[in-house]
């Protein structure tokens, strides 16, 4: 997992009635949190007193957070979001080049990618006009109503 799945998590969350996520891999291990305070969870044992989080255990996710907060007040555009739940193409065969990629400059009404939805290819249009900066998700990804799928400037 890289700084951008991380970041992508942390914006996720904020949009979401979710108030936390608990993630673990191999040895990698990820708590994000929308709670003032994080406490650890603990095997309770009467002789041991609980210990409070320590900051090393915090700092992280919370400076995590800050950066992201930074990053996204700079980041300037309109999103192209998901308007369904169901698998995003970037194209429109595995063969094919894709519909809109980093740098490219696209109108309103351009097709963008494709989100299939119940064995139904719905066309995602872009609203806006100007230049595509980011690309937010990845060919045949799952994604969720209203997700993020580009950033257009």
């Amino acid at each position: 997992m890289n700084i951008e799945d991380v970041k992508s998590l942390i914006s996720l969350i904020d949009e979401s009635t979710l108030t936390e996520l608990h993630y673990q891999t191999g040895d990698f291990q990820l708590l994000l949190s929308k709670n003032k305070s994080v406490q650890s969870k603990q095997p309770s044992n009467d002789s041991i007193p609980a210990a409070a989080p320590t900051p090393a255990v915090t700092a992280p996710v919370q400076n995590i957070k800050e950066a992201v907060s930074e990053a996204t007040a700079k980041k300037e555009g309109q999103i192209i979001t998901s308007p369904i739940v169901g698998v995003v193409y970037l194209s429109p065969t595995p063969d094919a080049k894709p519909y809109a990629t980093k740098g490219q400059i696209i109108a309103k009404g351009d097709v963008v990618c494709l989100v299939e939805a119940m064995k139904l290819m719905n066309e995602i249009k872009s609203e806006f006009d100007g230049e595509i900066v980011e690309v937010l998700v990845e060919n045949e990804q799952i994604v969720e109503y209203n997700q993020p799928l580009f950033r257009i400037v």
